[in-house]
């Protein structure tokens, strides 16, 4: 017997009220978040993947968080790399909402939340990245689905260049990021700013971008902190001494050394590792190097060495 022709579930006004009690229901019992979206710099074709991303705007927006017992996930992990925390959480927004608020301010105006965002979690002071994005649950009540179920794990930071106006999400990068450091000096009396994006020039005459992070006056002469380096051709590449940064103030600085991992004998501090990774209390990169530069021998002497 066919389905009864005085009846249907896609009645316009009824979708509507449906969305609107959402809505409602979501502005009362969920929480404020923050949506910022990822910027791809430069993507690899063949992997598919994003080489240089960065995140520099957020979108404030209510969302209600399903999992009301806590995060899920796999947890707190202890493997040979360390401690790995992969809690997961479940929200659900608007539609609507989401094109209103954010979906209609994205470069390319996207319809749905992105799978590589992020969304900041005020309460737990956490910033986690979207890994999917279900999109047909609950399954057409009334003809319609009116919210997204965002699937969210706790983000891992690798060097992407944040800045997005909330001082707690940026100084995800102050204090995480693998920065380029490097000895400078100033043409004039002016100096960059803390945070001022600048230009760089390469001796090749390549172009990109970098902030700085941070300045340290040492014995050896000004020690400046850059976060990721973008250049314009999309590729990668190193600092090299001669490379100039031109501020948003009009001031020309100029490498004059870079801290490498070849710069083992620096008067202050004494152990390589807190000069290179200065993040990090627990890297020992420099000092296995050192140890191996006794076991192996890389001199041109030896046929099979460098």
């Amino acid at each position: 017997m066919a389905r009864n022709v005085y009846f249907s579930n896609n009645v316009k006004s009824e979708q509507d009220l449906y969305e609107d009690l959402v809505i409602e229901s979501i502005g009362i019992y969920g929480q404020d978040l923050y949506y910022i979206p990822r910027t791809i710099i430069a993507k690899d074709l063949i992997l598919n993947e994003d080489v240089i991303s960065k995140f520099t705007n957020s979108f404030k927006i209510e969302m209600y968080i399903e999992s009301v017992d806590g995060f899920e996930g796999d947890g707190k992990l202890i493997s040979k790399f360390g401690l790995e925390i992969r809690d997961q959480v479940n929200l659900l927004v608007s539609r609507r909402r989401w094109n209103t608020l954010v979906g209609r301010y994205l470069p390319d105006l996207s319809n749905r939340p992105r799978e590589g965002d992020l969304i900041y979690f005020p309460m737990a002071f956490s910033l986690f990245e979207i890994r999917f994005v279900e999109d047909k649950k609950p399954f057409y009540q009334l003809g319609y689905i009116p919210t997204y179920k965002i699937v969210c794990e706790l983000f891992e930071y690798s060097n992407q260049d944040i800045s997005t106006g909330i001082d707690e999400v940026d100084d995800v990068q102050r204090v995480l990021s693998e920065v380029h450091r490097a000895y400078i000096s100033f043409a004039a009396a002016t100096i960059h700013d803390i945070d001022d994006m600048l230009v760089i020039t390469l001796p090749s005459g390549i172009t990109g971008m970098t902030k700085l992070l941070h300045y340290e006056q040492t014995s050896e002469g000004l020690l400046a902190s850059f976060s990721t380096l973008s250049f314009n051709d999309g590729k990668v590449y190193d600092l090299v001494i001669g490379t100039t940064f031109t501020g948003m103030n009009g001031a020309i600085s100029t490498i004059s050394r870079v801290i490498g991992l070849g710069d083992r004998f620096m008067a202050e501090p004494a152990d390589p590792d807190t000069v290179l990774f200065n993040n990090d209390a627990f890297a020992q990169n420099a000092s296995f190097e050192n140890a191996a530069n006794d076991i192996l021998d890389f001199s041109e002497t030896n046929p099979f060495g460098e």
